[in-house]
């Protein structure tokens, strides 16, 4: 309810500044009353649209007030200040590039509003989109993680069954080395070395099977 609040209330007051802010660069610098002489008379009604833009403001200030989560999540706080910043530069721009018969005051005006609103009403979903971006990256990373250390032990099942194959290793060899063949990786490799080495008559079996007690224990 507050967030809904928050968007009603702070959104009316976003159309009420948009709207006082249009009224006024479409007629320009003006004057009215008094004793001196006036080159552009006010017209009629400016000033309730002058009477808008406090209007609009004070209600903006209570819809982000309102917000349960104001401007520190992502909520409708941060909606109501994008809506009146990055919103009302846009617009502003829009306006100016539209509308060349505004006046060369009123131009410069859009441009400045539009050069300070534009980065408030954007930069503050930078931290919200860094957070985002550094949680799926957390979250992908053990997906990742699991995924190689699953291959790694597919690939390490297969290698300890070929070793049995080829009698590198004996029976009680391989159900010890069964027992986690991903863990036993150094292992596995320096007995599929030794048992190379033997194929090429560099070890005799002797000497292969005293070489491969050794890795069994741990040694290299």
């Amino acid at each position: 309810m507050r967030e809904v609040l928050s968007l009603v209330i702070g959104l009316g007051g976003v159309a009420l500044l948009a709207n006082g802010i249009y009224h006024l660069l479409d007629v320009g610098t003006c004057g009215t009353g008094g004793p001196h002489a006036i080159a552009h008379e006010c017209p009629q009604g400016s000033g309730i649209w002058g009477s808008l833009l406090p209007v609009g403001l004070i209600l903006w200030f209570i819809g982000l007030f309102v917000s349960k989560e104001g401007l520190v999540k992502p909520g409708a706080g941060q909606i109501v200040w994008s809506a009146l910043f990055a919103g009302g530069g846009f617009i502003l721009l829009c306006l100016v590039l539209t509308q060349p018969a505004l006046g060369p005051g009123s131009q410069l005006a859009a441009y400045i509003m539009a050069a300070v609103f534009l980065p408030l009403g954007l930069g503050i979903w930078i931290p919200t989109l860094l957070k985002l971006r550094r949680k799926q990256h957390d979250s992908a990373e053990p997906q990742t993680t699991t995924a190689a250390m699953a291959d790694d032990r597919t690939a390490r099942t297969k290698q300890l069954h070929q070793l049995r194959s080829d009698k590198a290793l004996t029976r009680a060899e391989f159900d010890q080395l069964k027992r986690d063949p991903a863990g036993f990786g150094d292992r596995l490799d320096l007995i599929q070395q030794l048992a190379g080495l033997k194929a090429a008559g560099l070890l005799s079996v002797e000497e292969f099977a005293a070489k491969k007690h050794t890795v069994m224990l741990g040694g290299s």
